[in-house]
C-alpha cells in the first residue's frame, strides 16, 4: 500500500460519511482533498509502477472486457468508492461520458482536454440516442490540475494526451446507477452505450469482421442481412466494423445506400460519423510516421478538433506567444510530402493553403497569386486554381482545418 493514498482514501472517507454517501457531493469532496494535498506532492508513476509489481497486493484489481487506461492501477478501495492511477500510452480517448462521479489530479505528462454538450433531439433506444453535439471549452491541462467528475452528461469530455506515459489520479465511485448507460458520443451527434453490449450482436460482428478479413465467406450475404433486419444498432456496429476492415468502397457505398431505403435518413448521421471514424483511423495511421512532437500535436489537433477556431484556440493554449497559422505552416514544412501530408508544402501551395485557412475568395486567390507569381503564372490560370483547391479542400486530412465552425 502506498501511504498517500491510504491516508488520502481514508480522510475522503470520513467526509463523505457525514454527508451520508450522498453522489452529489462526491465530487466536491474528492476535489478539496485533492487540492488540500495534492498527489505530485508524493506520489511518482514510478512507485505506482513498483505498487504494482508487489508480491503482496492489498486488494483485487478490477477486471473488465474494456479497461479504462493503459493500465489503471487500483490504489485504494473503500465500500462506495476507490482511487485509481491510470496510464496512458497512446494518445486519444473517444469523446464520452462517465456513469461515476469524482475528480482526477494529473500526476504526469499533459492533454489537450475538450468539453463537449449534446442536444437530444431522437432516442433510437436506451443505448442509441440522435442530436447534436457541440464543443463547449478546450484547455491544456498540466501536471497538478484538477478536474471534476460529474456523472452522466453533464461532463462529456475527450482527452488527448501529449507525453507519453501520461498518468491521472482519480478519485471515483463505483457507479452512479441513475446515470447508466454511459455513452461515448461521435460527431456530428450520436450517442452510443459502450458497456454491456448485446451478446448476439457481439458474435455477429466477430463473424462479420471474419468475412471482411477473407477468412470466412459470405460477406455480401451476411451484412446484407444484417442492414435489412437489424436495429439501428446493429446496422451503425455493422458499418463500423466493415470501416475497421477497409472493405471496397464501392461495396461499403452499396450497403449505406440500401440501409437508407430501409431505414431512411438515420442513415445521413450515421455516413457522418462513419467519415468522423474513418478520418481518425487515417490520421492515427499517418502519426505513426511521425516523431517530431509538434506536427503529432497538429495531427492530433486535425483529428480531434471539429472546426478552424478550435483548431487555432488549442495552439494559443499550448503556444502562447505564437500565431498559430504560422507555427502550422512551420510544422507542415517539416512533414511536406505527397505520401504524408497529400502534397508538397512549396511557394504555391503554401500560398493556397493560407487562403483556405483565411478564408479567401476564389478571386483574392487569383489576385494574390499573381502579386508573387506574375499575371502570365499558370498558377493564375482559374480551372488550374479551381481544381487545385478542390483537391485541397478534399483531404480528409485538412477537412476540419478548412470548417467554420
Amino acid at each position: 500500500m502506498i501511504p498517500y493514498f491510504q491516508s488520502l482514501g481514508e480522510r475522503i472517507e470520513r467526509a463523505w460519511l457525514c454527508h451520508s454517501y450522498n453522489e452529489d457531493v462526491f465530487p466536491g469532496l474528492a476535489l478539496n482533498e485533492l487540492e488540500r494535498d495534492p498527489p505530485l506532492r508524493h506520489v511518482t508513476p514510478s512507485d505506482i509502477i513498483d505498487f504494482t509489481f508487489d508480491a503482496c497486493q492489498p486488494f483485487m484489481q478490477p477486471g473488465s472486457r474494456e479497461l479504462f487506461g493503459q493500465p489503471p492501477v487500483m490504489v485504494f478501495q473503500a465500500a462506495r468508492f476507490y482511487i485509481e492511477a491510470l496510464f496512458w500510452l497512446s494518445g486519444t480517448t473517444d469523446i464520452h461520458e462517465h456513469a461515476f462521479s469524482g475528480a482526477f489530479s494529473v500526476l504526469a505528462g499533459s492533454s489537450v482536454h475538450s468539453q463537449w454538450r449534446f442536444t437530444q433531439e431522437r432516442v433510437i433506444n436506451s443505448r442509441m440516442r440522435c442530436g447534436r453535439l457541440d464543443r463547449i471549452s478546450t484547455k491544456i491541462l498540466r501536471q497538478g490540475d484538477i478536474q471534476l467528475i460529474y456523472s452522466g452528461g453533464r461532463v462529456i469530455h475527450q482527452l488527448f494526451h501529449l507525453d507519453v506515459p501520461s498518468v491521472t489520479i482519480v478519485v471515483r465511485t463505483y457507479v452512479d446507477r441513475d446515470h447508466l448507460p454511459q455513452f461515448r458520443y461521435k460527431l456530428p451527434g450520436l450517442a452510443l452505450a459502450y458497456e454491456e453490449r448485446d451478446s448476439l450482436q457481439a458474435r455477429r460482428m466477430m463473424f462479420i469482421a471474419g468475412m471482411a478479413r477473407g477468412q470466412i465467406a459470405g460477406l455480401r450475404e451476411y451484412s446484407r442481412r444484417l442492414i435489412s433486419s437489424g436495429d439501428l444498432e446493429t446496422v451503425f456496429e455493422t458499418f463500423s466494423t466493415l470501416l475497421r476492415h477497409k472493405v471496397d468502397s464501392s461495396f461499403f457505398t452499396e450497403l449505406l445506400d440500401a440501409a437508407r431505403e430501409f431505414h431512411g435518413d438515420a442513415m445521413d448521421l450515421f455516413k457522418e460519423a462513419l467519415d468522423g471514424e474513418r478520418r481518425v483511423r487515417v490520421i492515427t495511421a499517418l502519426r505513426s510516421k511521425i516523431s517530431a512532437p509538434e506536427p503529432r500535436f497538429l495531427l492530433a489537433l486535425l483529428m480531434l478538433m471539429p472546426d478552424r477556431d478550435s483548431i487555432l484556440e488549442a495552439i494559443r493554449l499550448q503556444f502562447p506567444d505564437t500565431e498559430p497559422i504560422d507555427m502550422i505552416e512551420t510544422w507542415l514544412t517539416a512533414i511536406s510530402g505527397k505520401d504524408i501530408i497529400g502534397f508538397n508544402f512549396n511557394d504555391i501551395n503554401r500560398l493556397i493553403f493560407r487562403g483556405l485557412v483565411d478564408r479567401l475568395d476564389t478571386d483574392s486567390l487569383v489576385l494574390q497569386i499573381k502579386g508573387k507569381f506574375g499575371d502570365d503564372s499558370p498558377y493564375a490560370s482559374l480551372e488550374w486554381l479551381q481544381e487545385h483547391v478542390r483537391k485541397m479542400t478534399d483531404s480528409e486530412l485538412f477537412r476540419p482545418l478548412f470548417s467554420s465552425p
